[in-house]
This record gives C-alpha cells, structure tokens and sequence, in this order.
C-alpha cells in the first residue's frame, strides 16, 4: 500500500511518467508549495482529490418503517398446473352391527289346495307280536280287526273322493272339518246349488261367525255377492237350511230380509259379511261347502 502525507497545502506536483519512484524515496518539489511524502510505490497513480480523506463513520440506527404503497394492479392468472396424483383408497370399514328385526307383516291368504299326492311307498313289516292263546278268541279277534280296519278303509276312500272332488274348487278357506271353496263360477240359485251336490258338497252354510269369516274373504277375492244354501221357500219369512233346518246362525243387514217385490227367498252374503235376501233367479258366485 502507498502511504502518502501532505504536510502543507496540496498544489500540484507532477512527475513524469516515466519516473519510477523506488520504495522509500521522498520526492521533493518546491520548498515553499510542499511536501510529498512517498513510503511505497503507488499501484494505481498518485491520488489526486481535494479534501481530506477522513475515516468511514459508525452505521447510524435503523430508520422507522415509511408507510405502505398503494398496492399493485392485479397480474394475468398463471397457467394451470398438472393435476397431482390420484389419492390413496382408504381401507373398508368394517360391517355394521345387525339391526332389530322388523315387524311380522299379516298372513296372506290361503294358498289353493294342491292335487293329491302319489301314493306312498309300502312300509317296512313290523316286528312280529307275541303269540296269543288258540281257539276260537283269536278267530274272533281277528275277524274284529278287520271289521274295523273296513271301517277304517271305507273313510279314506270316502274322504279320497271328497277332496278330489274339492279339487275343482281352487280357492277356498278351512274352518274345523269344514271346507268352503269357490271356482269362481256365476249362476242362479238352482244352478249353483246342483253344482255343489255333483261336486259332493252343497251350497256354504254358515253356522257360526268362523265360518261366516271364511265365506266372505272368499267372497271378496272374486268381488261379489255369494248365495249361501239358505231360504224362505217352504214358509215365508222363515229361512231354513237345504235339510229344512231352521237356521241357528245369522248376519243379517238392518231391516233384512225384507222379501222386496215378494219374490226375494233366498239368501246372499256381501263383501261386508252381511246378508240379505234376494231373487233366486239372479247371478252370484258359488261357494260350496264340504
């Protein structure tokens, strides 16, 4: 580094270019302008400014933040990034508890009675029974046991023709040992009730309200009035059963039988379960009773 040290007022003082100032030496200019005091060769020149160069002061505090610019106009929208990854699935919960079991709903209605079935296979024989005392007790024994199984036999086949016959009449209602069913025929009094009698029943005859129940939800799958086998036509105003009985049970409307027009004799039952009397000669539907 230079050093240089002005002991008097700077004037100026130039040596040639070419003169090299060797480390150390004073080069002296006029006595009464100045002094010029070299202590090492200069690497850039002579500094030549006026004024003293004095020393960098200490870094003055931090000023107060000044107050916020008006904000700046709202730039264009970037472009629209590439869509990122598609996330994870999450793994399945697990299932739920059960919940309450719902109401039972009603019963529907009865299904229609199925065509008899194949007969059976022959059983195994039983074990053999221990031999009774001889004579003529076991003869008579015997003879009693087939009796009854006859008996027995005759039933069934009474009771094998009865339902084959009642298989004609699809939709029907059991009350007991009553069976009620329709086919879904229309007719007049004397028509229907030849019909039953061929098909080994007779006209629905309601004896109880049970059964009275059972022919009108019949009457109500085929939405219309049934005769029933019920009549004044022996006594008027005296309604019996076919076997001329006089009739124990009844539903009728208010006021009824009324007999209208002196021709009404036999009996009916509505979808409402009541009766009322009615011409013979008009068509209802058949419910048979077996």
């Amino acid at each position: 580094m230079l050093l240089l040290v002005t002991l008097c007022a700077l004037v100026p003082c130039v040596l040639p270019e070419t003169t090299v100032v060797p480390k150390q030496v004073v080069q002296t200019c006029d006595p009464k302008a100045c002094s010029l005091v070299v202590c090492g060769p200069a690497e850039r020149g002579l500094p030549g400014r006026d004024g003293r160069d004095g020393l960098q002061g200490p870094k003055g505090e931090k000023g107060e933040q000044g107050l916020q610019g008006p904000k700046g106009i709202l730039g264009p929208p970037g472009k629209m990034g590439p869509a990122g990854p598609a996330g994870m699935t999450g793994a399945k919960g697990d299932v739920g508890n059960m919940g309450l079991q719902g109401a039972t709903g009603p019963q529907g209605p009865e299904g229609r009675t199925g065509p008899p079935g194949s007969k059976g296979d022959k059983g195994s024989t039983g074990e053999r029974g221990t031999k009774g005392d001889s004579g003529l007790s076991e003869v008579n024994l015997l003879k009693n046991q087939v009796i009854a199984l006859e008996g027995q036999l005759n039933s069934l086949q009474a009771s094998f023709s009865k339902y084959q016959k009642v298989a004609a009449y699809p939709v029907g209602q059991i009350v007991g040992n009553k069976v009620f069913a329709s086919s879904g025929y229309e007719g007049n009094f004397d028509d229907l009730k030849q019909r039953c009698q061929e098909a080994g029943g007779q006209l629905a005859s309601p004896r109880n309200a049970a059964e009275n129940t059972a022919v009108q939800q019949i009457a109500n799958l085929y939405k219309m009035p049934a005769f029933l086998g019920i009549t004044d036509i022996q006594t008027e105003g005296t309604f019996k059963y076919l076997n001329s009985e006089t009739i124990v049970y009844s539903n009728w409307y208010p006021r009824e039988p009324s007999n209208g027009y002196n021709r009404e004799d036999c009996a009916e039952i509505h979808l409402d379960g009541k009766w009322n009397d009615r011409y013979c000669m008009d068509k209802n539907l058949i419910i048979c009773e077996f």
